[in-house]
């Protein structure tokens, strides 16, 4: 099986959107099309499901990323250990890495990590993608990634292996100008069941806040739940209710002068930021240099 033609497959299998692919990879959109059915007619069936408007993969499709990553991950090692062995290139490795992160996490602490793996590797090339933190674990069990960086759960799934890069707690974040909000928490003691509260939607900082209302037993008064930290700073900001983020989000983010935190006890919680792969994948040269690079806390 043509090599090329699955790192396309892969690719359009990531990105699900056929101009994206062809500009990402440098070929013309009737060449990739050409090269897609010629994988389907070599295995036989359908990958995609195209329309005007969408393109989604197959169950046939889904069971090909799978077998076609191990496939590339398995020729990328044997082609970089025949390069080191035969003294070609001196053994520079060579290839590209699939690495997701929050937007917040891309804004803070990410550059700073990834600065000293570049100096070491320059041409390992990066494929960021950014999102929500509460989907990094998902899109590293699919195979959609190669590597996270995110907040860990408690244990992380068997089949993945976490190295933790940093602790950040988290903190109730208060508006910092003038407004209805701010002069309530000005009060002593906070009047929590007249103050609107802006929580996250899911995940970890979601359960952290659920627990410590449930050992103060208050029963919030929700203004709002949403997906990520920065909408929750945009909301504070705005006045519309105190909100709950961690900290290394607030004192990176842009808005870091237009909120303030407030001294809560108990404290809510504490994230372990961390780099995160499938156990398998560290068997790849290109993963294993990125995961040995990373500063372990």
């Amino acid at each position: 099986m043509d090599h090329d033609a699955l790192r396309l497959f892969l690719h359009l299998s990531r990105s699900l959107r056929f101009l994206h692919t062809s500009r990402e990879c440098h070929i013309s959109p009737s060449a990739l099309s050409r090269a897609i059915q010629r994988l389907e007619r070599e295995v036989g069936c359908r990958l995609f499901e195209r329309d005007r408007r969408t393109v989604r993969l197959t169950p046939e499709g889904t069971r090909l990323a799978a077998h076609a990553r191990d496939v590339v991950d398995r020729w990328d090692q044997v082609r970089l250990e025949l390069r080191g062995s035969s003294g070609a290139d001196g053994g520079t490795l060579r290839g590209t890495i699939a690495l997701f992160a929050s937007v917040t996490a891309c804004q803070s602490f990410l550059p700073g990590i990834l600065s000293g793996f570049r100096e070491r590797f320059p041409d390992i090339h990066i494929r960021l993608e950014t999102g929500y933190a509460v989907d990094a674990l998902e899109m590293l069990a699919e195979g959609r990634v190669d590597v996270t960086v995110a907040a860990l759960p408690a244990r992380v799934p068997a089949p993945l292996t976490a190295r933790v890069l940093l602790h950040t707690p988290l903190v109730f974040i208060a508006p910092a100008s003038p407004c209805e909000v701010q002069r309530q928490v000005a009060r002593r003691p906070l009047p929590w069941a007249e103050l609107p509260i802006v929580l996250p939607a899911s995940g970890l900082a979601r359960a952290d806040a659920d627990r410590w209302f449930r050992r103060k037993r208050i029963a919030p008064r929700i203004y709002s739940e949403v997906a990520g930290s920065e909408a929750i700073l945009s909301l504070v900001s705005l006045g519309c209710g105190v909100g709950i983020v961690p900290r290394i989000v607030m004192d990176k983010s842009p808005l870091r002068t237009e909120v303030r935190a407030l001294d809560v006890e108990p404290p809510i919680g504490e994230f372990r930021v961390g780099v995160c792969t499938q156990r398998r994948k560290l068997q790849s040269p290109l993963v294993r240099a990125f995961w040995d690079a990373m500063p372990e806390r």
